[in-house]
């Protein structure tokens, strides 16, 4: 997440019995890091293997029985390992069956240099970095899931125990447009091996990263440096001949997801409880998503910025400076239902947050359930059609909301319709798959019917898009 203001250090804790999750950027003494006992079997149920790397951490194409057709095969029947920060080269495809279990394996200490946040001075610094999954310009990924065994990357601790940045988090880079140099390299990583490139973007706007479908990633994030943050998935330029499709990030530690520029298109994403933003773009990216999910959990921290909240459900800058760098971005998204909570929490920001000389384009919406709704700000501006927006207070929002009642289910009815019924509580047991369908009666239902949001009007509970693939309670869940 390109942040600037905001306070260093991070942290996620998750109570066993309450299910209450927490990554918090507030304490300086505790940088989410983790710092405890990692048996690399610890709630696996098949055996584990770390995926082979070289000295450098790239990903070797030598142990599946066939060094030269350029594909890294894995098999479901083993929990697959990434230790540190693991590359797939250029010109090579890590192709990963539907069912595999992927998680952190032997952390890997990086050094590197940030500014102390209380001197203001240079300090070096080392950390362990662990699970990290980045598959640089020229590389794919072929994850390809299915709804009953979608493949998942999560934490290496045992039920109980798992917190946000157990596991690091997927990136991929592309050579598709943003409005950056093409020597940019992705944030987040220490600087790589020579030889290894993470750098991303370019001209080729059909460029194909691969394929992500049915995937889920879980405990992800990670705070390198200061400014300097690993997300669930991050996308660095990824091209429009890549796919994403029926992707969640639970419980990520910064972002759930973020695109720095790129041209890639994707439907049906889900992020829940995360400590920052659910969707965030920058730097240029202009590709449309349909249909997605975001939901805030009461008990995970929040992000700050000068020490108020920073976590909004969207997330969008032209650049960090707002200047009028082309491509602008301008995300075309349609059939978002992005909540906030149940009852006014302070601890969350903004619906939407369109700044920094973004461009938008949100069509058929719900954004509800955050102390304010939707601003531009800096320039920002675009085109918000058909939409329905709740919010706790009617001021402060550069959109005036349909509703400031002080219980947004009230107004929603989503789900079974009564006031609690999209996040009765501060557990994961609250957040069910059947939850985000309007009521008939609604408004979302009318002008035209059936059109708001990421799931139709009256659908039936356990027949949504979310059902079978999704995991909300991941903590308790047995791989």
């Amino acid at each position: 997440m390109v942040k600037h203001l905001k306070n260093a250090g991070l942290v996620a804790m998750v109570a066993a019995a309450a299910l209450t999750v927490s990554s918090c950027k507030k304490d300086q003494n505790n940088d989410g890091s983790g710092n405890f006992n990692r048996s690399l079997s610890a709630g696996f149920s098949n055996p584990t293997q770390s995926i082979p790397v070289n000295t450098d951490g790239v990903i070797q194409d030598n142990f599946d029985g066939n060094a030269t057709d350029n594909i890294i095969n894995l098999t479901s029947s083993k929990v697959w390992l990434i230790d540190g920060v693991s590359y797939v080269p250029s010109g090579k495809t890590l192709k990963i069956p539907a069912g595999t279990i992927l998680s952190s394996g032997v952390d890997k200490n990086y050094t590197g240099t940030q500014t102390n946040p209380d001197t203001g001075l240079p300090e070096t610094v080392t950390k362990p970095i662990h699970g990290v999954l980045v598959v640089v310009k020229g590389a794919k990924i072929d994850a390809v899931g299915t709804e009953a065994l979608p493949i998942v990357f999560t934490s290496p601790a045992a039920p109980g125990s798992r917190v946000a940045a157990d596991f690091g988090g997927i990136i991929l880079l592309g050579s598709a447009q943003t409005n950056k140099p093409t020597t940019t390299v992705i944030e987040g990583l220490p600087t790589p091996p020579a030889g290894v490139d993470v750098s991303y973007g370019g001209s080729t706007t059909a460029d194909n990263s691969g394929t992500l479908k049915y995937v889920r990633i879980e405990y992800p994030g990670f705070k390198l440096f200061a400014d300097n943050e690993i997300n669930g998935l991050t996308l660095g330029g990824v091209g429009s001949g890549t796919t994403l499709d029926h992707i969640q990030v639970t419980y990520s530690a910064d972002d759930s997801f973020e695109f720095f520029g790129g041209t890639v298109n994707a439907t049906y994403l889900v992020a829940a409880g995360g400590d920052d933003d659910d969707f965030d773009f920058d730097f240029g990216y202009t590709g449309s998503i349909q249909y997605a999910v975001g939901l805030k959990a009461i008990n995970s921290t929040h992000s700050t910025s000068s020490g108020s909240s920073d976590a909004n459900g969207i997330e969008s800058d032209n650049d960090k400076t707002g200047s009028a760098a082309t491509p602008r971005t301008k995300p075309t998204l349609k059939n978002f239902t992005i909540l906030g909570t149940n009852a006014n929490n302070t601890a969350l920001k903004l619906g939407n947050r369109w700044r920094r000389n973004s461009g938008l384009d949100i069509q058929n919406s719900v954004i509800a359930g955050f102390p304010a709704g939707v601003i531009y700000e800096g320039g920002a501006s675009g085109t918000y059609t058909n939409n329905i927006l709740h919010a706790f207070a009617a001021a402060g929002g550069s959109v005036t909301p349909d509703n400031t009642g002080a219980s947004a289910n009230a107004y929603l009815k989503l789900g079974s319709a009564l006031p609690t019924s999209f996040y009765a509580g501060p557990t994961a047991a609250n957040y069910t798959t059947y939850s985000y369908s309007p009521d008939v009666l609604i408004p979302q239902a009318t002008s035209p019917v059936g059109t708001r949001g990421a799931i139709a009007a009256g659908t039936a509970a356990g027949t949504t898009w979310l059902k079978t693939w999704t995991e909300f309670n991941a903590q308790k869940k047995v791989y």
